[in-house]
Parts: structure tokens; C-alpha cells; sequence
């Protein structure tokens, strides 16, 4: 196996002495990143065989080592530039997948010494591009009568494509993925075999191998609670963990543990109890059209080494206090400028306007790493505000004095009295860097590169973090319902609420925008969105004709999202905590709400309340799961 985690003898001694044992299979399909703006970049011949190129990118410098190295430049790499104010959607796959493109445009460009443009369209980048990982997984679970799980053992086979790309990583994830909230009577464990195909190289996609972990996770949970006759829901809690027995099979603690809080908060909140029951009396008065509402809660580890190291550079202009500030991370649709602007502001004591983040840039920021993993708002966050720290400690005795000076101004005139001694930010930049006076350095720069994880070593190669993957865990919870028509397997989601725990937001406006687009793509994923090859490993469904993204349709027809409130995480940027994948997966209480549904329309047609449902969930699937038959439909 390529990943492998949990004590496998202890695993197998458990499952022999378990009460009940099932076993079952499945299939997870992957997923087009689909962005607005597909792979693009622009190749701009320059001096000294030099070239400038503004890449649609998640990673600058990557594509700038890279290709580089395609123009002969190794060692001379600082002659090309790469250059990024924002791309239009990325999603993962612009991490390493833009580098084709960037090297056609480069090569082009250097051949033709004239500036030269490329740019995929819908069907090229569904051919070329990969999409989400897809897997098969085997489970053997062992439980008890009340729904105690014992012990679970997975066995799953995750498709690469024809190269390795984040592959690697991504099993990892996946395998850390599927213990999920759960505690599994402490006996888990896992293998996750990479397989190289014909298909185009699958890549990193938002959540990066949790959404399939969520899929499994949870197809078993159902699994035991069909066989027990007893709801989703009674095994979810039975099971979830709590914050005194917080740990994952390779024993790493969740600190700050909250899901079963979070969990039980939002089924009050949403009123699931009473909502169930409205549910349950609805299926009981209609044949051909049912409903279903499920919750579920979720954890998602974060793993610093994506982009661990990226820096960041503030400049302060002494002639009015403006202040531009460059940084390692890619502008992609999260937010990322606007964070990094209010953290600037914050620190340094000036106006949000006065901020400018200026464009991700290889020449002004080097040695960047990749933006993904949610988390690399935060480190650009933490670079800047060690820079603006550095930049404080330089202005402190220009602002001492400016103050000290008015405090005495204000004492000798009573018609000031009660006025603030306080400078203005412009007038203590200005007293820094006034010419022919004082010319202070006000240009600072930052990095963040903690050594939290397994992968960070001290300068002869020994590990110094923690011997895990990640570094710390986000929590959330959902409740979803659903109605389904039984007869042709279309759906509508009614109303989902979702409650997440972001720590104390450093921008709730945009944090609550993340986990809403997460969720809704996450719907797509689940129940929409299928992706289909030939033999030959080509694409079918290539462009919007064939290919079918969520659209407003398939969005819940209310849709309620909260932050978690007055809870800053105390070992996270200003006590915030990541945000931008972890949502997708509570789109599955949307599924889990689909399934419900499912078992209500197999009940009157008399089928077994077990069945399987392996991806896609797309209508003609759910509508076969419903187990219809002609003779249902005698007048």
C-alpha cells in the first residue's frame, strides 16, 4: 500500500470478536475543477533572453523553476518573472497543471520573440487537465446491537491518471480522512494503493481527498445503521467523538475538539427533532414523492507544508503614509488580498485605504510555495504581520516622540483640552523618513514557516515537528432536507444550515462566502456532476453541454450559514483558523438526506432497507435505487 494507517492485528483481533460483521464496496467518481477562467498564461519576451509571464497560476514560482528550466535558463532563473494580480477560479488543479501551459507560451514566445498568448477552453481543459481523484474502497466493520462500532478495517484503490502529480499527498489525506468524528471503538485502520491509468493526469481539487473520504466514511455509518434497522443519525452519535477521547488511529490529538458540540447545536438550531417527524408524516401521505433531512458533522486536518515558508514584504511610504505590501500567495477567489490588507492595517495602526497589495510577484517575493491546503491565507497573514511588527518596532521612537510633543502642545492651550495625544499614522511615517532628517528603513519582510508537522527539519535533515501529516483540525455540522421524485430521481434540497468553526474570522463576510461556495459545489460533486471516459481514457463530456456543474437550480431554497461565535483558536493567526475546504463535505448531508429518502420509496416498494449506492449519485441512479417497478403503477 502506498498509505497505510491504524494497527492491522489489532484491527483483525477486534472484528473477530465483534458482535455483527458486514462487509461492502464502493465507488467514488472524481470531479472537474471547472473554474471560470481555464488555464491561461501569457508569455512576454524580455532583455538577456529573459521573459515575463503572467500565468493564471496557484504556484509562481513552481511554474517559474519549471520553465525556466524548458528555456535553458537553469541557473539563470531570475530572468524570468511570473507574475499573478488574480486568477479567475483555480480550485487545485492550477497548481501544477498551469505549467503545460506556461511552457507553451514560454517556448512560443521565445522562438517567435513576440509576446504570445495561451488559453484553454472548456473542452480542451476537460481533456488535458485531470480532475478529482477517483477510488474504489472495500470495508469490513464489526459492531454491536446498539450500534457501537468495534472495529473497521479499508482497503482502497485510488486512480492517479498517467503521471504522479500531488497524488502522493493527496492518498494521505484521503487515508486521514476517513476516521472522520469517529471513534471506531479504537480499532481503524487503512491501505490505500495509487494506480497509474490511462486517463489524464488526476490532480489536486478543492478539499483535496476528503470529499472521497467523507463518501466512504459515511457509507459505512449508513451500512451498520440499515443492517440495525436504526437511523443514519443514532450511529453518527453513537459513535462521534468527544473532546476527552479526541484522537486519531495514529494517535494525534484533535485539540479543541467541538464537533459533537457543534453537531448537537445545529440539529437544535435547525429544529431537526420536530422536522423529522413533519418528514416522517409527509412519506407516510405520498408514494412518488419523498423526503429525507439528515445531519452530519465533520473534521478537517490542515497540514502547513503546502504552503509553509511563503513570505511577504511591506513597504511604508514615508511622503504619506500609504503602505504596499507584496506576499507569497495567489489571489484565487478566497480572499486572500483582502485579508492580508486588513491584517497590515491592524497591525501597523493605519487606514484599511491606505493599503495596497500589490500583485504576486517572483521577483518580489522568491521562494513562494503553493497556494492550497486552505491555509495559505493565514501564513501570507502571519508573513505580513511579522513584517509590519518589524516595521512598529522602527516607528515606535518616532511615535513616542510625536506624542510626547503634543501631550506638551495640548497642556500649554485649553482650548485643546481633551484632544488626543495620539499621531497619525502619516505623521509618524513622515517623521521616520523625512528628507535630510531621518531615513529610517521602513521596508520590512516576513515569513511563516512553522515546524508543526512531520515534513519541517532542522539544517543537517532531522525532523523537528510532530511525526503527523497535519497540524491542527477545523470542526463543523449540517442538516439538510431533501424531496425527491421517486419516478424520475430529480431532487430538490429545501433547506440545509450548516454551522462551522473558523475561530475568531479575521473576515466573516468572506468566510461565510467560502463556506457557502464550498457547500454548493459540494451538492454538484455529490449528486451532478459526472465525468465519463472511453476505453482509450478520452473524455466524454467535455464542455458544459455534456458536463453539468451545479447551478442555481440545484442550490437549497433556504440556506442558512453561522460562524461559531466567541471562540478564537488559540494556537491559530489572530485566532483564526482555515476555511476554505473543509465546507464541501457537509454537502453530504445533502446525500444523506437524498438516501433517506431512497429508503423511504424502497420501503413501499417493498425492497431491502440495504442497498447500494456507489457514485455517481445522479438522477437515473437514485431513480433505480428506488427500486420502481411497472407493476407498482396499476391503476
Amino acid at each position: 500500500a502506498l498509505v497505510s494507517e491504524g494497527d492491522k492485528a489489532a484491527v483483525e483481533a477486534a472484528l473477530k470478536s465483534s458482535e455483527q460483521v458486514i462487509k461492502g464496496s464502493s465507488y467514488i467518481i472524481g470531479q472537474h475543477a471547472f473554474p471560470m477562467e481555464k488555464q491561461t498564461a501569457c508569455a512576454i519576451p524580455e532583455e538577456r533572453c529573459g521573459m515575463t509571464l503572467y500565468a493564471s497560476t496557484q504556484a509562481p514560482d513552481f511554474c517559474r523553476a519549471v520553465v525556466a528550466g524548458i528555456l535553458g535558463l537553469h541557473g539563470r532563473g531570475s530572468l524570468l518573472a511570473v507574475k499573478c494580480t488574480r486568477a479567475g477560479g483555480a480550485f487545485g488543479p492550477k497548481n501544477s497543471r498551469n505549467v503545460p501551459i506556461a511552457g507553451a507560451a514560454a517556448v512560443a514566445a521565445h522562438k517567435v520573440d513576440f509576446p504570445v498568448k495561451v488559453a484553454l477552453d472548456a473542452c480542451q481543459e476537460h481533456t488535458s487537465v485531470g480532475s478529482r481523484h477517483q477510488f474504489k474502497f472495500n470495508y469490513e466493520v464489526g459492531f454491536k446491537k446498539d450500534g457501537s462500532i468495534q472495529a473497521c478495517k479499508v482497503e482502497a484503490w485510488g486512480n492517479g491518471g498517467c503521471t504522479h502529480d500531488f497524488s502522493g499527498f493527496l492518498f494521505a489525506e484521503y487515508a486521514e480522512a476517513v476516521p472522520s468524528v469517529y471513534g471506531w471503538g479504537g480499532n481503524f485502520c487503512i491501505d490505500v494503493h495509487g494506480m497509474k491509468t490511462n486517463l489524464p493526469s488526476n490532480s489536486a481539487v478543492r478539499s483535496f481527498g476528503n470529499p472521497q473520504g467523507m463518501f466512504t466514511t459515511e457509507t459505512i455509518i449508513e451500512h451498520v445503521a440499515n443492517t440495525l434497522g436504526k437511523t443514519h443519525e443514532e450511529i453518527r452519535e453513537r459513535n462521534l467523538l468527544t473532546k476527552s477521547t479526541a484522537v486519531t488511529p495514529w494517535k494525534q490529538q484533535m485539540e479543541f475538539f467541538n464537533a459533537d458540540m457543534l453537531y448537537a447545536k445545529i440539529k437544535a438550531d435547525a429544529g431537526y427533532t420536530t422536522r423529522a417527524a413533519a418528514v416522517e408524516e409527509f412519506n407516510r401521505a405520498n408514494r412518488w414523492r419523498k423526503r429525507g433531512l439528515s445531519a452530519v458533522p465533520i473534521c478537517y486536518g490542515h497540514s502547513y507544508v503546502y504552503a509553509a515558508g511563503s513570505g511577504a514584504l511591506v513597504n511604508i511610504h514615508g511622503s504619506d503614509g500609504s503602505v504596499t505590501v507584496f506576499h507569497g500567495g495567489c489571489e484565487i477567489g478566497q480572499g486572500i488580498h483582502i485579508k492580508v490588507a486588513q491584517v497590515a492595517a491592524l497591525t501597523l495602526g493605519c487606514d484599511l485605504n491606505a493599503v495596497k497589495v500589490g500583485e504576486t510577484n517572483t521577483d518580489v517575493v522568491p521562494n513562494m510555495r503553493f497556494t492550497g491546503g486552505s491555509i495559505t491565507s493565514e501564513v501570507c497573514c502571519e508573513a505580513v504581520r511579522r513584517a509590519c511588527l518589524d516595521l512598529n518596532a522602527t516607528l515606535e521612537p518616532h511615535r513616542k516622540f510625536l506624542r510626547e510633543k503634543k501631550q506638551k502642545e495640548i497642556a500649554a492651550d485649553p482650548a485643546r483640552a481633551g484632544e488626543s495625544s495620539e499621531p497619525s499614522f502619516p505623521e509618524v511615517a513622515a517623521a521616520a523618513n523625512s528628507v535630510l532628517a531621518h531615513q529610517e528603513k521602513l521596508s520590512a519582510t516576513g515569513i511563516f514557516a512553522p515546524t508543526t508537522n512531520k515534513y519541517t527539519t532542522d539544517v543537517e535533515g532531522n525532523p523537528n515537528g510532530k511525526p503527523f501529516h497535519g497540524d491542527y483540525f477545523t470542526f463543523g455540522a449540517a442538516v439538510s432536507e431533501v424531496e425527491l421524485d421517486v419516478l424520475t430521481g430529480q431532487t430538490q434540497v429545501l433547506r440545509s444550515d450548516v454551522l462551522f468553526d473558523v475561530g475568531q474570522s479575521i473576515n466573516p463576510g468572506i468566510d461565510i462566502a467560502q463556506i457557502e461556495g464550498a457547500f454548493c459545489w459540494g451538492i454538484g460533486y455529490y449528486l451532478h456532476e459526472e465525468p465519463l471516459f472511453d476505453l482509450k481514457g478520452m473524455d466524454r463530456t467535455q464542455g458544459v453541454w455534456e458536463y453539468k456543474p451545479p447551478m442555481a437550480s440545484e442550490m437549497p431554497l433556504e440556506f442558512a450559514v453561522e460562524l461559531l461565535r466567541d471562540n478564537p483558536y488559540p494556537k491559530g493567526i489572530l485566532g483564526s483558523k482555515a476555511v476554505g475546504e473543509p465546507p464541501f463535505m457537509l454537502a453530504y448531508s445533502v446525500l444523506g438526506a437524498v438516501k433517506k429518502a431512497i429508503g423511504s420509496a424502497r420501503k413501499d416498494a417493498g425492497a431491502s432497507a440495504t442497498y447500494d449506492l456507489p457514485m455517481p449519485c445522479t438522477p437515473d441512479a437514485l431513480q433505480r435505487a428506488c427500486a420502481v417497478t411497472v407493476d407498482q403503477m396499476a391503476c
